[in-house]
């Protein structure tokens, strides 16, 4: 079984943000594919596993958990260093 997640998330650093997490995809858990791209305002990030054992969904959510974090971190501190 395979599934994917999607978020689309808006913001005015779509760009800025969607370049730094790309960098951060490097190591991932085997049977994953993320995609990170941006429109416009709005960052796209389609995360999808096989799901081969339970854990994996487990897996799966902690890598959504750990992504939106970094988007929160990079977007407050984009909004502090912006004049």
């Amino acid at each position: 079984m395979n599934i994917t997640v999607e978020i689309t998330y808006d913001t005015n650093y779509a760009k800025e943000i969607s370049n730094s997490i790309n960098v951060d995809n490097i190591d991932i858990p085997k049977g994953m594919n993320i995609d990170i791209s941006h429109k416009e305002n709005k960052i796209i990030i389609k995360i999808s596993m096989e799901i081969t054992e339970p854990r994996n969904v487990l897996t799966l959510r902690n890598t959504v958990d750990e992504i939106l974090q970094h988007i929160s971190t990079i977007e407050k501190t984009l909004t502090k260093l912006s004049p």
